[in-house]
């Protein structure tokens, strides 16, 4: 997805303007456990030896890290990974702390048991989520959604509304991976007024969070808008959970032909649980053109998936591509379903 990395973008602009080292000075022989204290102290000179150090995978400096009793080196490790200073002030560094990968192992540093104390990390995020610099709250909501603490809900879903497009981004994403059911509806609040980038990104919050989604997402494909129909049975289809499929058959015979083929492609996901209900909305509903093309398509995957349902609905299939479609579809329907649940060849819902 796009903005998967909050600090793609920022890093891009930001070293450029300050003054770089293609070469590094010699790291010198000061204890890690100094350099951290200097560090969070705002000495750039002992912060980039200490993260040569962490790069270098020397385990005296995650030592160092995790058990210095001090905010500010978390506070100023963020700030580098978000802007590239340290402390509010220019920052020079070597070339091997200026790559992606320098960014995504000082990140690690803020998880659960990999150097900065939980809570610490906890705290000095949340903070920063308001932060008045952009690159801040966005990096900031990244590692929460890293953290996965619901604890964090609350301000992730005031991000929804932040002015920033990026941020918006990550706290949808976030709030997927922190998993807590009490997201989903400022998710789907915020869904309506999304874009399309922004309205993928929920999309896949919501899948994330699976089950808890589905009462919501029940009821939100009923909306008198057709982008929130559209994108509630495209998440319902995602999430594969029979307790949909009322709501995906409703979909095939949606006023929105591309709210209907969502509706198809989720039944196709739910396999011959949807075989019963569709065939019954046959037999009931009113036929028109795009149902005939919706229901052939669940239809068809469910012959090409299970040949031995071939006998039984290749009648109704015919039917339904016949110029008397409208009324010899229901008969072929009924009788295909009492076939099947003589033969025990339902998979009841």
């Amino acid at each position: 997805m796009a903005h998967s990395d909050p600090m793609s973008q920022t890093n891009k602009t930001a070293p450029s303007e300050q003054p770089v080292a293609d070469v590094a000075p010699p790291i010198g022989i000061t204890p890690p456990q100094i350099l951290a204290q200097d560090a969070a102290a705002g000495r750039r000179g002992a912060a980039w030896r200490l993260l040569v150090w962490i790069m270098e995978n020397d385990p005296r400096a995650i030592i160092a890290v995790s058990s210095l009793d001090d905010d500010r080196l978390a506070q100023n490790l963020l700030e580098f990974i978000a802007l590239g200073t340290w402390a509010g002030k220019p920052f020079v560094v070597p070339m091997q702390l200026r790559s992606a990968l320098a960014r995504t192992r000082l990140r690690t540093l803020f998880l659960p048991g990999a150097g900065i104390d939980s809570i610490r990390a906890q705290r000095v995020t949340m903070s920063a989520v308001h932060d008045k610099r952009p690159a801040m709250r966005e990096n900031a909501i990244y590692i929460l959604g890293l953290l996965e603490s619901p604890v964090a809900t609350p301000m992730l879903i005031q991000a929804l509304n932040d002015q920033v497009p990026s941020v918006r981004m990550q706290a949808a994403k976030a709030l997927g991976r922190v998993g807590d059911p009490a997201a989903v509806p400022a998710l789907l609040n915020a869904l309506r007024s999304a874009d399309e980038q922004f309205g993928s990104q929920i999309f896949s919050a919501l899948v994330r969070l699976g089950r808890a989604s589905v009462p919501a997402l029940v009821e939100a494909s009923s909306s008198n808008s057709t982008w929130m129909r559209w994108q509630a049975i495209r998440a319902l289809g995602a999430i594969r959970d029979r307790r949909a499929l009322p709501a995906l058959v409703s979909a095939l015979s949606d006023a929105d032909h591309s709210v209907a083929w969502m509706g198809a492609k989720g039944l196709v996901q739910l396999g011959r649980l949807s075989l019963e209900p569709v065939l019954q909305l046959l037999v009931k509903a009113g036929m028109t053109p795009w149902l005939v093309e919706t229901a052939s398509y669940v239809l068809n995957s469910q012959v090409q998936h299970n040949p031995k349902l071939k006998p039984y609905l290749e009648l109704v299939l015919d039917r339904m591509h016949a110029l008397g479609f409208r009324v010899g579809t229901s008969h072929a329907a009924q009788q295909a379903l009492a076939q099947l649940q003589a033969d025990g060849m339902i998979e009841s819902s």
